[in-house]
């Protein structure tokens, strides 16, 4: 006897279906519900319990003591820290290179060309032994002489 195969994927799919509604559907049984502790009032009653039988106990939030103060969003003050000891940091000019595309420089292991951000400072013209930066409208020279040094 000779099957097509729609006929074969059509009945493979069929058995497949059936298995899912048998062991996936039917009546599902219930969890049990584990009773919470009875909390206790300051004479040491136990509280009144809520309409649904579920007990909710008190806490007293301005006990609870919270890691980062007042506001969450404050980033720890190590973080803010190291980025601003990274910014104090100034750069030497190690190199300068010209090729077919313009001159590049190599400052504090960056290699970088007119335009380029080094820190927060802007490479505004690279010279044949100097790079000069600006920040702020403040003009900042680097000369090969001083990294050197």
């Amino acid at each position: 006897m000779k099957v097509s195969k729609p006929v074969l994927y059509t009945l493979v799919l069929a058995v497949l279906f059936a298995g899912y509604i048998f062991l996936f559907t039917g009546k599902k049984r219930p969890v049990p519900a584990v009773p919470l502790p009875a909390p206790h009032t300051a004479q040491g009653t136990p509280a009144a319990q809520s309409t649904a039988g579920l007990e909710i106990p008190k806490v007293d939030v301005r006990a609870i003591q919270v890691a980062w103060g007042d506001d969450p969003f404050v980033l720890p003050r190590s973080i803010t820290d190291r980025k601003i000891e990274k910014s104090k940091v100034l750069p030497k000019l190690v190199a300068i290179m010209e090729s077919e595309k313009g001159r590049f420089a190599i400052i504090g292991g960056e290699i970088v060309k007119k335009g380029d951000m080094v820190g927060d400072e802007k490479v505004v013209e690279i010279g044949k032994d100097k790079v000069i930066l600006v920040r702020d409208r403040v003009k900042r020279t680097l000369s090969m002489e001083d990294g050197a040094q």
